[in-house]
């Protein structure tokens, strides 16, 4: 019985026609993506030092972003929208003791009969005289915007060496330009393409802190407010969904300013922001960043499924689907157990996240786009703000 065909594994004889596989990260990649994860949702903020409560985030601003969803990592700026994983749920874990590579998480994916089939595929490609070796379909190659004269207004560029990568800050050409700054990525000098995973966290999101209101200039306030059992959200240096963070056994039994509702056996069905609760809610970047970095520089890409006329046009489906194809980041939040509650989960911060698998292979700098949700520019529009501005 072959595998299904949805499955982008396959197992050829290489050198009769076969290929490598192409989702594996080198160790030195596996090795950065690591400690980045464990720096991005460790306990410091931007700038590091020790952990502090002073990164927070929270729910429905006017011009917040919520981080919320429906199925699968997800997250958006003021409404939940998409399962990202595509065809399924991400998995709870995507860093504990090493990143898995694209080809290892889908075989961790696989069933029994699955992983029985591909074997058999191999056998039969030995039986032929070559080499059996792991295919993987390439995630799409990313075709960002990209300036036709070279970046303009440079601010800054942070090297990713162990990744290949270089991240810069400059006039971003969302809205027709109208955006102000934007974020953008490109090969380092002598790398040919990386390919990295969904749910990997690839920048921090801002320096900030928790705040019981959004800041009066809104667009960078994000909002805290889980919608979904399916919603994805880091705790303890590892990507759950809500559902699993909270099932039985997992010691954390709620999440600050939600209420959830349990079927006969415990297990998470709904969640909804509490409207009782008092805590902080939002999380507002401090007005002070400082020197831009791999902490904080996530708060410079701009919705790219946006025009400048600001508002979704079509509706959600259609901003959905534009995001989808446009933007390749989220907003996830991380979570971090109360000291004095430690079956509780409290908001800390978000962070910039991978929507789906990716490759760069662009040598000249394209944007990243971060998915802000349709509802945030439904208010801003309500409200009488235009696009970015």
């Amino acid at each position: 019985q072959p595998p299904p065909t949805s499955s982008p594994l396959s197992l050829q004889a290489a050198g009769g026609g076969g290929a490598a596989a192409s989702g594996s990260s080198g160790q030195g990649l596996a090795a950065f993506l690591t400690m980045l994860l464990r720096l991005l949702l460790a306990g410091g903020g931007a700038g590091g030092g020790a952990p502090s409560a002073r990164f927070g985030a929270p729910s429905s601003a006017p011009c917040g972003v919520q981080l919320a969803g429906r199925g699968g990592l997800c997250a958006a700026m003021c409404e939940p929208h998409r399962d990202l994983s595509e065809g399924g749920e991400v998995g709870a874990s995507v860093c504990d003791q090493e990143v898995l590579s694209v080809s290892e998480r889908e075989l961790l994916s696989m069933s029994d009969d699955e992983l029985l089939a591909l074997a058999d595929g191999g056998e039969e490609a030995l039986a032929d005289g070559g080499e059996a070796q792991l295919v993987q379909a390439a995630p799409p190659v990313y075709d960002g915007p990209t300036p036709a004269k070279g970046l303009q207004g440079l601010v800054c560029s942070v090297e990713l060496p162990e990744v290949g990568l270089v991240l810069e800050v400059a006039d971003s050409l969302a809205g027709g330009g109208g955006a102000g700054r934007g974020l953008f990525v490109r090969l380092a000098e002598g790398v040919d393409s990386v390919t990295l995973p969904a749910g990997v966290a690839f920048c921090g999101y801002a320096a900030g802190g928790m705040e019981l209101a959004g800041d009066s200039e809104g667009g960078k306030t994000v909002g805290f407010a889980l919608r979904s059992a399916d919603t994805s959200v880091f705790f303890e240096q590892q990507l759950w969904s809500v559902a699993d963070l909270l099932a039985p056994g997992s010691g954390v039994r709620h999440i600050a300013g939600h209420e959830v509702e349990r079927d006969a056996g415990g297990r998470v069905q709904a969640i909804s922001p509490d409207p009782d609760w008092g805590g902080a809610r939002y999380f507002v970047p401090s007005r002070e960043q400082g020197d831009l970095s791999i902490m904080n520089i996530g708060q410079m890409s701009n919705d790219l499924a946006m025009s400048l006329a600001g508002g979704a046009g079509g509706g959600d489906s259609q901003y959905s689907a534009e995001s989808r194809s446009r933007n390749v980041l989220v907003l996830v939040q991380r979570l971090e157990r109360d000291p004095d509650r430690p079956s509780v989960a409290r908001p800390s911060r978000p962070v910039s996240t991978l929507a789906a698998d990716v490759t760069f292979r662009n040598s000249a700098p394209m944007e990243l786009g971060c998915e802000y949700g349709e509802r945030y520019w439904s208010r801003r529009a309500e409200a009488g703000e235009d696009g970015f501005s």
